[in-house]
């Protein structure tokens, strides 16, 4: 009888031990998310506006592994360049509205974009992965840098049995190669525009 009444009992506390544990781990990301930032970086950013955007390659740029559907790890870099220059230049020229042009550098550091094969037969993410910072186009000096900014494209994986199901529901919601890069193009200038906003 003393063993029924301490199961519910210990049911309830380690409940109660996991509702405050995802209190914590909830409390703290969102009191990340509200940290103001530096107000000399909030001060630097107000006087800035985004004039010219450059996409450049780190010397030692990592990429996945090689793409399944044979495109060239070169190709993939021109891709994810030129789709990534676009949304910057699209969503950002002339952000955050000060009065000082500047130019926005994003340097590329890792990426990979799954073929479509890699996506629904290895369940391969896709991502990119780069540090950003605002130049003076005047002076050339430096106004704001951000330290990483990556944005990430998640497959569903599984294991024994549960790979055909992995990959029939990659099969079924993967778009192809140029789609993913420009999610993904998109995910990283709305964290770099974040980045940017002063607060």
């Amino acid at each position: 009888m003393k063993f029924q009444l301490r199961q519910p009992f210990n049911n309830l506390h380690l409940y109660a031990s996991w509702t405050l544990l995802v209190i914590v781990v909830v409390g703290a990301v969102l009191l990340a998310g509200c940290v103001t930032q530096d107000p000399r970086l909030t001060v630097a950013l107000k006087t800035a506006r985004v004039t010219d955007v450059r996409i450049e390659l780190a010397p030692d740029l990592k990429m996945g592994s090689p793409l399944l559907n044979g495109v060239s790890q070169q190709s993939q870099v021109t891709l994810v360049s030129h789709v990534l220059q676009q949304k910057l230049s699209q969503g950002l020229k002339g952000y955050p509205g000060g009065t000082v042009p500047a130019r926005l550098v994003v340097t590329l550091h890792d990426l990979d974009v799954a073929s479509t094969p890699g996506r629904i037969i290895a369940g391969n993410n896709s991502f990119i992965d780069g540090t950003v910072r605002l130049e003076d186009m005047r002076t050339g000096s430096l106004i704001a840098q951000a330290q990483q900014i990556r944005a990430n494209d998640i497959t569903v994986r599984g294991g024994g049995l549960a790979i055909i199901p992995a990959m029939v529901i990659n099969a079924a919601v993967t778009p192809n190669q140029t789609a993913v890069a420009t999610q993904l193009a998109e995910t990283f200038a709305k964290k770099v525009r974040t980045w940017l906003t002063p607060r």
